[in-house]
């Protein structure tokens, strides 16, 4: 064993748990005589007797955290300089006890290979795919361990409350963060950007009894504290059921934006009204009998994609601007592509260039199928008691009555509408057979059904990235494939470092094919604003197209699809200015690319799309959004910005700056494959090749 004494350090933090300390120093001591080591108590602030009683002991070390340790990472630090002989470290909170045999199986594994940075016990507190029990007494627990197989799962998440650490990592711990959360997610962020890993071992098990003590730290940095609490808490919603299904999953965008405007101070915008009904629609007959009919005729074939309504105009074809290139990367043998529409349109569907493609009406299902009951008041209770009275005591507000009941009525119609959608897809599956499923925009309720229905089968999901923002730390039952395709590498490691190792750099086929840029179509500079429903990004267009020269400028204002503004009041505002112009957001991006000299966005991907195109300056404006959440919106432009791919710009007065300098005939991107890999289609071809053999 690569350790410098062949010994172990347990360090046991506790504060007013002199029951819980006692009992498990009973517990360790058996356990350091078969593997070896050393227990350090650490008194932090405790006044139940635990300091004294540590005084009388001879088999513990301890050390008092007194008022000149401030914080979680203070302590660490001290552990680390007293205890310089480079052992292995178990840092475990005072009220998790360990079962027999535990702390060898995990000494073991942290040893199965050089990339292991630290390992962890299952347990009745960690949320998600390693919650594996959930006794709550040291004879379950130790039964459970019993009938486990001594072996491991690599993961990226580990509870941060009871970890092993291999001494060689130590130096990552965040000594200088002040919350416990706080300083373990740092240490492993940075050991995941290192390239190494971690792993879960299953027959090293862990119980606690209740939370741990942290009111310590909770006046250190309350923002802090709150935020890691939060972070806590909403990763535990994925393991609340009701009725068998986790309806966390279908609430979270409606949850997480109201948070989110909130903390912003934003008013109402069109993603945050309140969900105005639980009336699911129904086709007609006819239309019901053309997907029965589709459904009967479908072939079987080894990949099955599902796919929305998302096509553009481009190129005289209407085309799937998520999905289409990596669908005409495969054997058109080998796949079939099930496409939902809201509406029946049939000269639509004919000019769609996708191969096996089987169009279907979204209302026919609940008309095939059915719609069932549900009970209100049930609902009521599990979305108020699960959901929003402990986000409403953790964040210390009160959500609208409005809001809450838009809760309710969209968990009402998800049971309502999931119901016709799992028979469905369930007699797709049967007759298809796929051997992986694969499509985009996971969170749309149709294709979360489909994720409920495989995770239940066991059939495998790829889903293909949207946009750009990393992928947060992996719940099997909050993210919506079993793996999540993304289009930079530096993506796939931003997720890495959130905890999720399911998410894989693929790039997009096809991204450098269509790069038309040879001679730009006005003798004017373009300047092209690139919305994503940002309520900022029309008054920087608005702005900047005040203040240039018309005669030398013009401002074009690409609205989103889902954008909802007053068309006439932005007409008005551009026809007044003389050097602006409203496009629709139908607008495909390549095309806006084309005739553009500059293109400007704050959080749209588009601000990615245009990057093949290497003449084409490309500015983002950093995000002053301040998310719940952990996700940090401007952590992937900043890579991207420091490969000299585009410009970050701070503020309007920078962008302007940047604006008036630019000069026509440069190139802005001399190695364009910062962001986008030049061999996606075949990183995509092999990685389902992988499921197909």
């Amino acid at each position: 064993m690569d350790n410098a004494n062949g010994g172990l350090l347990i360090v046991l933090i506790a504060h007013n748990e002199f029951a819980y300390v006692k009992l498990n120093i009973e517990i360790l001591a058996q356990e350091l005589k078969k593997v070896g080591g050393e227990i350090v108590v650490v008194d932090n602030y405790s006044q139940d007797g635990l300091r004294e009683w540590l005084e009388g002991q001879n088999i513990v070390s301890y050390m008092i955290a007194d008022e000149h340790l401030e914080g979680y990472g203070q302590i660490l630090a001290v552990v680390n300089e007293q205890f310089t002989d480079g052992r292995d470290i178990l840092l475990v909170r005072a009220n998790y006890f360990l079962t027999p045999g535990s702390i060898a199986y995990m000494q073991s594994a942290l040893y199965e290979s050089e990339d292991i940075a630290a390992v962890g016990p299952v347990g009745n507190t960690l949320p998600g795919e390693q919650k594996c029990f959930s006794g709550n007494t040291y004879e379950e627990a130790a039964s459970f361990a019993d009938g486990q197989p001594a072996e491991t799962t690599r993961t990226a998440y580990l509870d941060m409350d009871v970890m092993m650490l291999k001494g060689s990592t130590r130096g990552s711990l965040d000594v200088e963060a002040p919350i416990p959360q706080a300083v373990m997610r740092g240490y492993m962020r940075r050991v995941l950007g290192q390239g190494l890993r971690f792993a879960v071992v299953k027959k090293a098990v862990c119980f606690a009894v209740g939370n741990t003590k942290d009111e310590p730290y909770r006046a250190l940095d309350p923002d802090l504290y709150r935020r890691e609490k939060l972070h806590q808490l909403l990763y535990s919603f994925g393991d609340v059921e009701y009725r068998g299904v986790h309806l966390y999953k279908y609430l979270e965008s409606s949850i997480l934006v109201y948070l989110n405007e909130r903390k912003n101070e934003q008013k109402k915008n069109v993603f945050s009204e309140p969900w105005p009904a639980d009336v699911v629609f129904l086709s007609t007959e006819e239309e019901a009998d053309k997907t029965r009919e589709v459904l009967a005729n479908l072939p079987q074939k080894d990949i099955l994609f599902v796919t929305l309504p998302l096509r553009r105009a481009y190129d005289g074809k209407f085309v799937h601007t998520a999905i289409e290139t990596f669908i005409s990367s495969l054997n058109e043998e080998k796949y079939m592509d099930l496409e939902w529409y809201t509406s029946a349109n049939e000269d639509f569907w004919n000019m769609a260039p996708t191969k096996q493609m089987h169009p279907l009406i979204k209302t026919t299902v609940p008309r095939m199928y059915g719609v069932p009951d549900t009970n209100m008041e049930e609902i009521v209770n599990c979305v108020c008691g699960q959901f929003v009275f402990p986000l409403e005591q953790l964040l210390g507000i009160r959500f609208e009555q409005e809001f809450v009941q838009g809760l309710c009525l969209k968990a009402s119609y998800v049971l309502k509408e999931r119901h016709s959608y799992m028979q469905f897809y369930r007699d797709v599956i049967e007759r298809v057979k796929p051997k992986v499923i694969i499509y985009s925009h996971g969170q749309d309720m149709s294709l979360t059904y489909l994720r409920d229905l495989t995770l239940e089968l066991g059939v495998p999901t790829l889903e293909i990235a949207h946009g750009v923002g990393r992928v947060n730390t992996y719940h099997k039952q909050l993210v919506y494939a079993d793996y999540h395709l993304v289009y930079s590498d530096i993506v796939a490691a931003k997720s890495l470092e959130q905890g999720n190792d399911r998410v894989i750099g693929i790039g997009k086929p096809g991204v450098y094919e269509c790069v038309k840029q040879s001679e730009r179509p006005y003798p004017l500079t373009v300047i092209s604003f690139i919305s994503s429903t940002e309520k900022e990004i029309f008054s920087y267009a608005r702005n900047l197209a005040a203040r240039l020269d018309k005669r030398k400028f013009l401002v074009i204002y690409k609205a989103h699809t889902a954008e909802i503004n007053d068309d006439d009041k932005l007409q008005q505002i551009a026809e007044e200015l003389g050097n602006m112009q409203i496009v629709g957001g139908e607008l495909d991006i390549r095309e806006i690319a084309a005739l553009s000299d500059i293109v400007v966005g704050i959080r749209s991907s588009a601000i990615f799309d245009v990057l093949p195109f290497p003449m084409l300056k490309v500015i983002a404006v950093r995000d002053k959004i301040e998310n719940v959440s952990e996700a940090r919106p401007n952590e992937i432009i900043e890579a991207v910005a420091a490969a000299g791919e585009i410009v970050l710009a701070e503020d309007e007065e920078q962008i302007y700056e940047e604006v008036v300098s630019y000069k026509r005939g440069m190139r802005f991107r001399q190695d364009i494959n910062t962001f986008w890999p030049d061999d996606a289609r075949e990183r995509f071809r092999a990685l389902v090749e992988c499921y197909l053999e």
